[in-house]
């Protein structure tokens, strides 16, 4: 056997606490080499003492754990194995691998893989079992119990609604162009959010995102200048108290966007750096590269530096943008006032959720302690980082209680979409390997809470990767609101908005005769059943064998839910596997108790969706 392709490691997400007694477990294996795994676990001061007399101890061999592996996921590479030791009550736990092919049998510790014998001699060298030495409570990973179970709606504020029309701002005609510009402004502010809550919370969403608030220089304000009052532009502080009142009485939950990483031209620390050099006592609050060249030595034009070689910026900043400074968040005082800004929102104001702008980038411990602070003054707080690649270590408890879940996103973007020159586009099997690699990328609790979204204010409309094919979103949207995790739209999906990568934050369109209404009430539909029903938002995804299709199912504690989707095509036959068939169901568009034949009809771009009650005692 080959066992550089057997692929495990402890304290990841191979093998991680589930909770305070339970650890969940994880082996990879390659692609169809093993028929069978099993999991051997126990606590390694389990022994007992012989009966002859001679003071020694023989392991007890009878309070190990054997537990067989299921196979969890597959991708193009690995067989991926799963299996859940729970009752752990003394919280220490080591284990091995036994590992059976269709010829062989091996164990496989941390050390050695050894040839499996019938005398079972090598099966107690616990020296070569895997360590998890103690589950700790204070490392666990906890993410608020709201978290998982909500629904949220993306505000880009500029955009969404202008409350106060006629209010003497000097702002462009609504609607009036669709290409982005980061000092086009149209009036969107807090009280036009106010005013379409009540459209917010009728779509059934419990949660809004906004982009960031506070006063700023552009449209998108994530040049910040003073991170302690809403922009003028948008409103004051009480109207900001009174949105989050007017949400929360609701149902509805709040989360703000905080620039941690950068600051913005005009930010006053910045300007007296600008002004002072070396003298002032913001210097060290940022990254100058050389003291003794000019700072900025670029144009300024009405307070915004212009664009200049990357190899001429004497400062570090976001990407190459000379609007933004990059925050030196090791300096102390740095810390202090950026945290301070953190605790000010979130316990005077009563805010659910903070979303980190360019997370990544921003030193661990920095997050370690921003976490201490907030969860102190709200422990029910979620902490979301924007990360866009795997982000294992900023999820280990100690950080963030999730990221943007882009790693969801991009094998939606390739397979439910309109072929497009030079862009590839995935096949069923590709996007059911895509889909088995994130599954397994995580743990499971982390997994239910992690941010899913089809699109946002940094990415092209879903619409638009789609072809302008209204059907085709209808099925990335389905796929969103039952994969485990907590789902987010971004405003104007709802109603069919589209837009590029650069005219995607466009004014809302509230014309009801230019919204798409069917698509409206789809996506109410699903966030009502997500609401109902615990299968959609269980991390239990099996793919069901399929060609040309999708075909999954996922288990809840009352039901299982059964989903069938046909992407483009011919309209087909599809044979339901044996347990569905001749079953009574909830068909769950219609909510009606349906039976069902031998097979299902899925046309072009077609979905099923069936739900099937346990029988409770």
């Amino acid at each position: 056997m080959n066992f550089t392709t057997v692929l495990h490691q402890a304290k990841s997400e191979y093998a991680y606490a589930y909770n305070e007694n339970t650890l969940h477990i994880r082996l990879k294996t390659e692609r169809g080499a093993v028929r069978k795994v099993e999991l051997l676990a126990l606590d390694p001061f389990n022994w007992v003492p012989r009966n002859d007399g001679s003071m020694m101890y023989d392991l007890d061999k009878e309070s190990i754990i054997r537990l067989e592996m299921r196979k969890e996921q597959m991708t193009e590479m690995y067989d991926c194995w799963f299996a859940e030791a729970g009752n752990l009550d003394t919280k220490r736990c080591k284990y091995c691998f036994v590992i059976e092919t269709e010829k062989e049998k091996y164990i496989m510790g941390c050390h050695d893989r050894i040839p499996y014998k019938e005398d079972e001699s090598e099966l107690y060298n616990l020296f070569n079992y895997f360590n998890y030495p103690y589950i700790c409570k204070e490392d666990l990973y906890k993410a608020p119990h709201w978290v998982a179970h909500t629904v949220w709606y993306q505000i880009f504020p500029e955009r969404f609604c202008n409350g106060t029309p006629g209010d003497g701002r000097n702002v462009l005609p609504w609607g009036s162009e669709e290409m982005d510009g980061a000092l086009k402004k149209f009036g969107g502010n807090l009280e036009g959010i106010i005013e379409k809550l009540d459209y917010i919370q009728k779509a059934g969403f419990t949660g809004i995102y906004l982009t960031p608030i506070f006063k700023a220089t552009s449209s998108h304000k994530y040049d910040t200048i003073d991170y302690f009052i809403i922009d003028p532009e948008f409103g004051t502080n009480e109207i900001f108290e009174k949105l989050v009142k007017e949400a929360h009485q609701r149902g509805i939950r709040i989360m703000l966007d905080a620039v941690f990483n950068h600051c913005g031209y005009q930010h006053p620390f910045w300007q007296d750096v600008l002004m002072h050099g070396k003298e002032s006592k913001y210097y060290d609050y940022f990254y100058i590269l050389d003291a003794d060249k000019p700072i900025f030595d670029g144009q300024v034009l009405d307070g915004v530096p212009q664009e200049i070689p990357r190899e001429e910026l004497n400062y570090r900043t976001f990407a190459y943008t000379p609007t933004m400074p990059k925050w030196n968040t090791g300096n102390p005082e740095v810390r202090e006032y950026l945290l301070e800004a953190a605790c000010f929102w979130t316990e005077k104001y009563h805010i659910d959720g903070w979303r980190l702008d360019v997370s990544n980038e921003v030193p661990h411990d920095f997050w370690r302690e921003f976490r201490k602070r907030v969860k102190d003054r709200n422990p029910e707080l979620y902490i979301l980082g924007e990360n866009w690649d795997n982000s294992l270590p900023w999820l280990m408890g100690d950080q963030f209680d999730a990221v943007m879940n882009y790693e969801f996103a991009m094998p939606i973007w390739k397979y439910f979409r309109k072929e497009k020159e030079g862009e590839r586009i995935y096949s069923e099997e590709q996007f059911r390997y895509a889909i088995g690699r994130l599954l397994t990328s995580y743990p499971k609790n982390v997994t239910a809470n992690l941010f899913n979204l089809l699109e946002s204010h940094d990415t092209e409309r879903i619409l638009n990767r789609a072809g302008q094919d209204v059907s085709l979103v209808k099925l990335a949207y389905l796929f969103m609101f039952i994969f485990p995790g907590t789902p987010c739209v971004y405003y104007g999906g709802e109603i069919g908005m589209g837009g590029g990568e650069h005219s995607n934050r466009q004014c809302m369109i509230w014309e009801k005769e230019k919204q798409n209404r069917e698509l409206f009430e789809f996506i109410s539909r699903m966030i009502e059943l997500r609401k109902k029903y615990d299968s959609f938002c269980s991390t239990e995804l099996q793919w069901i064998n399929s060609e040309n299709s999708l075909a999954l199912k996922k288990e809840g504690a009352k039901e299982t839910l059964y989903v069938f989707m046909q992407k483009e095509g011919k309209t087909q036959e599809y044979v339901l596997p044996e347990e569905l068939k001749e079953k009574c169901c909830m068909e769950c568009i219609s909510g009606k108790m349906v039976k069902l034949g031998k097979s299902i009809r899925l046309e072009r771009n077609g979905y099923q969706m069936y739900l099937i009650f346990k029988e409770t005692e």
